[in-house]
């Protein structure tokens, strides 16, 4: 922990995202432990998803949201569909791999990385033009249910089983929306009726909020991280005590889980198995950056009227990060014969755009002119 954050001040120095130096110190720390329990690394993943999710909800304005709320909602579910048809295309007709094997990494690698996102763009202490930061982090945020469906979806037809697709989708939405806003409406009533003089306790209460909306939508089949986004963004647009002594807590916690979670996707790396996919993940990679992502931003974004400089940033901040290495151990939990290829290709894919998009977004971002003065 220590050294990740003095590792903060090298990597703002040389201009890359901070996660690149939590990956790199798991990746050392790789080299004598390995983490073999793979349900573990789940649990540790999914806890760490849910505190920045949940943090990224919280610290957003819903009056700078209101306004590209429309187009985000329509990057979140059409463009995540959109994308994992066009990169499951590519890589059937390009990487030739079998079908269900190309349909299980479009999926995987469909969805853009909240966690990335969050990190990305509050470390770099950009304020975007035009609500484009509040579009990126709405997108990112809520796109998770589409990806796992799909997903879960192609590795239960993999393995020979059935999947209601209409049922599975229908219930990650609608049981993850009404999760978070009921425990929305408890988190909220507790902590202005708690009237303690202990600022930790409303600080514990909200993260057990947290944890509520999580677990509730997961135990009845709806999707965790939207519950978590749902009801962060209400309870944070809310009127609460100790909203200012909470935003900094939640803005601490979420750093800390995002060292936590980047780490053990660290350790998961294995030097031998990135360097057997680096053709292949290069290919992938920037077929993804250059080709798809921009492909469906621009069918997406210009009925709404959003100019190319806009469109082309968009585009650009597209980060593939720990949620598709997540729904990566999915497939590795399968037990199907070709899942660590696909775990070291999506791992590749994900390192690399952390690095190289998450690095140059700044000077992106300036030279199309969108970062307020």
């Amino acid at each position: 922990m220590i050294i990740s954050a003095l590792s903060c001040k090298m990597t703002g120095k040389m201009g890359v995202p901070l996660l690149v130096g939590f990956i790199l110190i798991g990746i050392l720390i790789g080299n004598w432990y390995r983490m073999e329990n793979l349900s573990t690394v789940g649990n540790i993943c999914d806890l760490s998803l849910l505190l920045i999710i949940f943090t990224g909800g919280f610290l957003t304005s819903f009056s700078e949201a209101r306004p590209v709320l429309p187009v985000a909602s329509v990057l979140s579910v059409a463009g995540t569909m959109m994308t994992a048809v066009i990169a499951s295309a590519f890589a059937y007709f390009a990487l030739h791999l079998d079908f269900y094997q190309a349909m299980i990494l479009g999926a995987i690698i469909s969805p853009t990385d909240a966690a990335s996102v969050f990190s990305v763009l509050s470390s770099k202490q950009m304020d975007l033009r035009n609500s484009l930061g509040p579009m990126l982090e709405i997108e990112s945020g809520s796109n998770d249910p589409f990806a796992y469906m799909m997903t879960v979806m192609y590795i239960s037809m993999a393995t020979g089983g059935s999947q209601n697709v209409a049922l599975l989708l229908v219930s990650q939405i609608i049981i993850g929306v009404l999760s978070g806003y009921v425990f929305y409406r408890f988190g909220r009533f507790v902590i202005n009726k708690l009237n303690v003089d202990i600022d930790g306790l409303y600080a514990v209460l909200l993260c057990g909020t947290a944890f509520l909306m999580y677990g509730a939508a997961a135990q009845f089949g709806g999707n965790g991280f939207l519950a978590a986004y749902i009801g962060g963004i209400l309870i944070g647009n809310s009127k609460i005590v100790y909203k200012r002594f909470l935003s900094r807590m939640f803005s601490a916690i979420s750093t800390l889980m995002q060292i936590l979670l980047f780490i053990v996707l660290g350790i998961l790396c294995m030097p031998s198995s990135m360097a057997a996919v680096t053709v292949s993940g290069l290919v992938f990679a920037f077929f993804l950056l250059l080709v798809a992502r921009p492909l469906v931003m621009f069918a997406l974004m210009k009925p709404f009227r959003r100019r190319l400089n806009e469109i082309a940033l968009v585009s650009w901040s597209g980060f593939r990060g720990a949620s598709s290495v997540v729904f990566a151990t999915l497939a590795l939990r399968s037990g199907l014969p070709y899942a660590e290829y696909i775990f070291s290709i999506v791992f590749f894919v994900c390192m690399l755009s952390v690095t190289l998009q998450g690095s140059l977004i700044a000077p992106i971002a300036r030279k199309l002119k969108l970062i307020e003065e």
